[in-house]
């Protein structure tokens, strides 16, 4: 139950961010530097970000509607989050771009991606339906 509470959580956020890229292409992006200059650039911003996250947002979604599937969107969460956290800290941290909104972007993806492998331990551990093997 709290892996599956956990996952959706989770996908409230991707679903979120999914659609207000794909209303508005322009103005979150800019706030990390990202421009469309072109219908071409807010054509690629809508898919692979809107798009995508929004697509991650059902799979998380289709993942918690399920006790089996609920440590998969937990895993799922663990690696997207931490990838985006850890490549984007590297990044920052190669770049330094002065201050914005990137360290609170990374300091979110990191403590999410941990709070989701939290969850993976304490459900395996506990022996909740779904929670054995991997993922």
């Amino acid at each position: 139950m709290i892996a599956r509470a956990g996952v959706l959580v989770s996908a409230l956020p991707f679903l979120g961010i999914g659609l207000w890229l794909l209303v508005d292409p322009v103005g979150p992006m800019a706030t990390v530097g990202v421009d469309a200059a072109s219908g071409q650039g807010s054509v690629e911003i809508r898919a692979m970000y809107g798009g995508l996250e929004l697509g991650m947002g059902a799979f998380l979604v289709w993942c918690g509607l399920d006790d089996a599937r609920a440590r998969t969107g937990l895993v799922a969460c663990l690696l997207t989050l931490g990838g985006l956290g850890l490549a984007r800290l590297a990044s920052w941290a190669l770049t330094a771009p002065g201050p914005g909104l990137h360290p609170l972007l990374f300091s979110v993806e990191l403590i999410g991606a941990a709070t989701a492998a939290g969850v993976v331990a304490w459900t395996s551990r506990r022996g909740d339906p779904g929670e054995r093997g991997f993922p």
